[in-house]
């Protein structure tokens, strides 16, 4: 399980256009994780937002680049980085990092990206599809076309992603760990984007 969700945060399908997780490409991003900088360019800045208990990263690489900055990435630059060992405490990572994005949006809205626009618009669809197909008639085939558009897509990733690794147990285990990713991450952000922008965020975490 560990080694497809080690797969499953190494992938597009996964992780949206976050280059540093898969790109072998040196080249300007938005973001980097474990990031080194000069140390007075942290001062300035006043250092990471330790209000933030996760997506600090992030909101410091968004205020390096608004100050003029720029983030650099090279994949020649390694790391070793355990993954999560189950799908549970990657449930609980993911809606951790979901549910503190709003926060982080609230300081710097303009930094939203795609990739982290498009799960808790998925998940928004499955409750809106979900709930709706008790009312109206198409809902249930347009649920289910979603559903198998998903699974399918889900499917041709891990088989190609399996067989690129030649480890078999990838095929059941990343359409798990991206089910898992993308439905707490979007669950999340949903759960505290309300009371975030009320001045009322939920603590989960």
């Amino acid at each position: 399980m560990a080694r497809s969700i080690a797969k499953a945060a190494a992938s597009p399908l996964g992780v949206g256009d976050a280059k540093y997780r898969y790109s072998e490409e040196a080249e300007f991003t938005d973001t980097v994780p474990f990031g080194a900088f000069l140390k007075e360019t942290l001062l300035n800045l006043g250092g990471f937002d330790e209000s933030l208990l996760t997506n600090e990263d992030y909101d410091l690489n968004v205020r390096i680049r608004k100050a003029g900055g720029k983030i650099w990435f090279d994949p020649l630059i390694r790391c070793v980085y355990f993954s999560r060992p189950d799908l549970i405490s990657l449930a609980k990572q993911y809606w951790r990092y979901g549910s503190w994005k709003p926060r982080m949006l609230k300081k710097a809205p303009e930094s939203l990206r795609l990739r982290q626009l498009l799960p808790p618009v998925f998940v928004l669809s499955l409750i809106i599809f979900g709930v709706g197909q008790f009312f109206i008639p198409f809902f249930p085939t347009v649920l289910s076309l979603e559903l198998i558009a998903y699974i399918m897509v889900l499917f041709f990733v891990a088989i190609r992603t399996a067989g690129e690794a030649d480890d078999p147990a990838i095929l059941a285990g990343m359409p798990l760990a991206i089910i898992v990713m993308h439905c707490c991450w979007g669950g999340g952000f949903l759960w505290n984007l309300i009371p975030t922008i009320a001045g009322k965020r939920k603590e989960t975490g």
